[in-house]
């Protein structure tokens, strides 16, 4: 009975991952999106559920023995969950190793959001390195985003909790883990382990691809707000997404724990720079992310704080 009762549980995850991703063909390489989410106080739709319906789109156009890349995408408006997203693929290059789709997003005839979207056929190669994977915690022994949340708002608000927008993160298709960081110095670094939820053995890995896109807006351009978060006097005043750019390195399932390495190496001109390294659970990069966005805040005297970075200097001569 207790199978049967995960079985169903699975199938309905399952389900709803699907229609999170899920597009209608409307006409030649046209797509119409099926389910927006605009998360509470945000100005527009999620911005990672959009980059993914635009990779599931191009992927509609390209045959099997392509897998995607790489995709850079730019946030051109805000989306309004009231009104669907039409996806207009064209095909702008079809070669032997590669090919290349642009996928414009209109909504109410409005363009608000590009993508340029490179397919690569599988390609055997020598030569192969990666950073190492960080050593952190493992997601089972940590908490989730909703947990973190109900705890932070007893410590920020004295009990006063939140619970619809706990609710909000707990109705997602992904899962995610917060892994701990030392906050005393402010770094902006940042990590967390996602799945999707549900089973998704039995989907391709476009699909995979996709549920992976849409996972990787989270908490990425965020991690630039972490040097300023605890400095007296400071209110942020805007943060908004302007582009984001994914490249694909190995075959993963989304379905599985991924951890999901960030840092921000540099915010100045009201705009900061994050990147990201995605990895399976066996340490292999899977995938690596980079996202500009708009970053205002008030109360703080202007100066550039300094972080040290992992290059190191030898005296040894070249």
């Amino acid at each position: 009975m207790a199978s049967d009762i995960k079985a169903e549980e699975d199938t309905n995850l399952t389900t709803f991952n699907e229609r999170t991703l899920e597009l209608e063909e409307i006409g030649p390489d046209t797509f119409l999106s099926v389910d927006l989410w605009q998360p509470r106080g945000n100005r527009g739709v999620f911005g990672g559920q959009v980059v993914g319906q635009a990779l599931s789109a191009a992927g509609k156009t390209v045959d099997s023995p392509f897998r995607c890349n790489s995709l850079h995408c730019y946030f051109l408006a805000a989306g309004k969950n009231s009104d669907q997203i039409a996806y207009e693929v064209r095909r702008i290059r079809q070669g032997k190793s590669y090919c290349t789709r642009l996928v414009v997003a209109k909504q109410n005839g409005r363009v608000i959001f590009i993508a340029t979207v490179s397919f690569q056929r599988c390609e055997a190669s020598a030569l192969r390195h990666q950073y190492v994977m960080p050593k952190v915690p493992e997601p089972e022994t940590l908490i989730s985003r909703e947990e973190y949340l109900r705890r932070q708002g007893q410590r920020i608000n004295n009990a006063e909790i939140d619970e619809a927008k706990i609710a909000e993160y707990g109705a997602l298709p992904v899962e995610t883990r917060i892994v701990p960081q030392k906050d005393e110095d402010g770094l902006p670094v940042n990590a967390i382990w996602m799945r999707a939820k549900g089973d998704m053995s039995g989907l391709g890995h476009m699909h995979h691809q996709s549920m992976l896109a849409y996972a990787s807006d989270f908490a990425l351009i965020g991690t630039s707000t972490r040097p300023y978060q605890k400095k007296a006097g400071y209110d942020m005043e805007m943060l908004v997404s302007l582009d984001h750019t994914i490249w694909f390195h190995e075959p993963f399932r989304a379905d599985e724990w991924l951890l999901y390495v960030m840092e921000s190496p540099r915010a100045a001109g009201g705009r900061a720079l994050a990147t990201g390294r995605i990895y399976n659970r066996d340490g292999v990069m899977v995938a690596s992310t980079a996202q500009e966005g708009v970053l205002r805040g008030k109360g703080l005297t202007a100066q550039t704080l300094q972080f040290a970075s992992s290059v190191s200097h030898t005296s040894a001569k070249l």
